[in-house]
């Protein structure tokens, strides 16, 4: 679980196993460790004035920390099996629980004592939310493929109760409170609160079950992560896809920067990945390091020894231009292992130096890098890759990495159901090609066995004969 702090500096609470690590962005750094727990933790969240962050526990208990000081302020203790996700209310002096004893509680923070118990649902409760509007409106969802809407001034029953139609992962409130989004199994849906739990709509932009939501643009817009490694952008105005990003691994969470400067997703291998929005730097009308400033910056460079005059007797040594470093050993330099490749595959280098990409796979494969290089990619990265591997899979000097290559790509890419035509007919041409090969080398293995025998029987005519010779002359 990742949550990113409303007040500035956002920091990021991120949860995993038995700690709670809290990254400052701008010295991009973990500087808090919370680490007073038994056994597992679950969904840090921090408090709307980002002074407190509530953790659950694998025993049940919930318990709140002082950001500032590290310092365990209360423990909640109540719920008899582990709670998967808390969130503090909006008057900031009540915390809610969701807890697999299929319950949900809210708790005095003052006095540590547990205001109401929830009971509903009847399956695990792994996910909820409390309005930003009012204390008393509280949303859980639950295994049993239910959502709930409870307003605790009436807490015997909820007040909308929905079905979702799978488990459901994720819930989340719209800015206003009217709106909600559940997310369970490959559908997000949108129902109207006010309206009595009516669907607005069902969406399904995710070939794998969706597994976290969150708030992004201000409310403009939402972000859904799944376990096909898609981060997907929706719109609140209509709700379409209006971006995607791509992850290493499958995303268990996602978060977004409150200025939309970071994207952060934390994936099912325990990595957490922070992309950074890119700022470009403009002096005088140019963009830095654009290549019109760079032109400009060469250019003086060079006519500052324009008009210089030798004197009598002055050796003088011919300029030699120092060689530029590659762009994808620039990139290996730096561990970008994605752009390496990137570079290499590039139509023109290609064409020119096929043994560019080569050396760049072998270097990867050297480095462990080379299934973080081949991950994540869009379709016009992927259909440069499989043509110069379908281009060059019969070379023999490239032959060895490319069927290791080859045997990569089919298993991550060959199985998704959004698949271009375009995408489609290079595996097919590549499966063509294998096939040819296989058949050449049968032909060539079946060719080696013959010059082998004729070879054979050739040593045992030779060897024979010499030992004929060797009896006659015994016998003479």
């Amino acid at each position: 679980k990742i949550d990113i702090s409303p007040v500035d500096p956002h920091y990021f609470a991120i949860t995993s196993y038995s700690k709670v690590l809290v990254y400052n962005p701008i010295i991009k750094d973990v500087f808090k460790t919370l680490s007073k727990f038994q056994d597992a933790a679950f969904g840090a969240k921090f408090r709307r004035d980002g002074k407190l962050l509530c953790v659950g526990t694998s025993e049940g208990q919930v318990k709140i920390f002082d950001i500032a000081t590290k310092t365990m302020l209360r423990i909640l203790k109540g719920h008899t099996t582990a709670t998967h996700r808390c969130e503090f209310t909006a008057d900031n002096i009540h915390v809610a629980s969701f807890s697999d004893d299929k319950s949900v509680g809210v708790w005095d923070l003052a006095t540590e004592t547990r205001l109401d118990t929830l009971n509903f649902h009847t399956d695990y409760v792994r996910c909820g939310v409390t309005a930003t509007g009012s204390s008393d409106l509280v949303v859980s969802g639950s295994y049993d493929q239910t959502v709930a809407v409870w307003d605790r001034r009436t807490k015997e029953e909820p007040v909308v109760k929905i079905t979702h139609g799978a488990p459901v992962e994720d819930v989340m409130l719209l800015p206003g409170d009217s709106l909600l989004v559940t997310a369970g199994g490959s559908y997000i849906k949108v129902w109207d609160i006010t309206a009595g739990g009516r669907m607005l709509t069902s969406l399904s932009p995710h070939h794998k079950t969706v597994t976290c939501l969150c708030l992004a643009d201000g409310g403009e817009a939402f972000v859904s992560g799944s376990l096909d490694r898609q981060a997907k952008r929706i719109s609140t105005s209509d709700f379409s896809v209006t971006g995607s990003m791509s992850f290493p691994s499958s995303l268990l969470s996602v978060a977004v920067h409150p200025n939309n400067n970071y994207v952060v997703g934390g994936m099912a291998d325990g990595l957490v990945q922070i992309v950074e929005r890119s700022k470009e730097k403009v002096v005088d009308g140019v963009t830095v390091d654009s290549s019109r400033e760079r032109k400009k910056r060469n250019d003086s460079r060079y006519l500052r020894f324009t008009h210089f005059t030798p004197a009598p007797g002055d050796i003088i040594i011919d300029g030699q231009r120092r060689g530029h470093e590659a762009k994808h050993d620039t990139y290996l330099r730096k561990f970008e292992y994605t752009k390496a490749l990137d570079s290499a595959i590039n139509p023109y280098v290609q064409r020119k130096s096929p043994e560019v990409a080569h050396t760049v796979l072998y270097e990867l494969m050297r480095r462990g890098g080379l299934e973080i290089a081949l991950a994540g990619r869009d379709e016009k990265s992927l259909v440069l890759l499989l043509n110069y591997v379908v281009k060059n899979f019969t070379d023999s000097r490239f032959q060895g990495v490319l069927i290791h290559v080859a045997n990569m790509l089919v298993d991550m890419y060959l199985a998704k159901n959004d698949n271009s035509e375009g995408v489609k007919k290079l595996f097919n041409t590549l499966e063509r090609k294998l096939e040819r090969k296989i058949l050449y080398d049968e032909e060539i293995t079946k060719l080696q066995g013959c010059l082998d025998l004729l070879l054979a029987t050739a040593d045992i005519g030779i060897q024979s004969s010499r030992i004929e010779k060797e009896l006659l002359k015994a016998k003479t």
